[in-house]
């Protein structure tokens, strides 16, 4: 079941829509301005915001994992980005159409090693 929620002013010439899943989670939105300009947004069951189309032509869309985390970013304009992610959710790689790429390492310590960084400590019960 979805839900709608509307919105005009009183001149008539804003309005907007809004299309709520049974959970309450925005999954369509539909903005039109004064001077006629207008854009629509699609988003997933998390909230993520998947689509956005604008009247100019305009269009924007992503992707997520499960965990929310963006995958995927492309664009009218031939812009991108794509991101991966260990199991986690520490990114792991970035790259992009201006040529950016960026790779990221999780250290992993024994727990000797965070004993020397951090030191002792000992946790009290409350």
């Amino acid at each position: 079941m979805y839900y709608f929620s509307g919105m005009k002013n009183i001149q008539g010439k804003e309005e907007s829509l809004k299309l709520f899943n049974d959970k309450g989670g925005l999954i369509y939105e539909f903005y039109k301005g004064f001077f006629g300009q207008h854009a629509e947004y699609t988003y997933d069951d998390n909230g993520n915001c998947l689509t956005f189309k604008e009247s100019s032509g305009y269009w924007a869309e992503r992707t997520y994992n499960d965990q929310g985390n963006k995958l995927t970013y492309k664009n009218s304009k031939d812009e991108w980005s794509e991101r991966t992610y260990d199991d986690q959710g520490n990114e792991l790689t970035y790259k992009n159409s201006n040529g950016v790429s960026r790779t990221y390492e999780t250290p992993e310590y024994t727990m000797e090693e965070l004993t020397e960084m951090i030191g002792n400590f000992k946790i009290k019960k409350q």
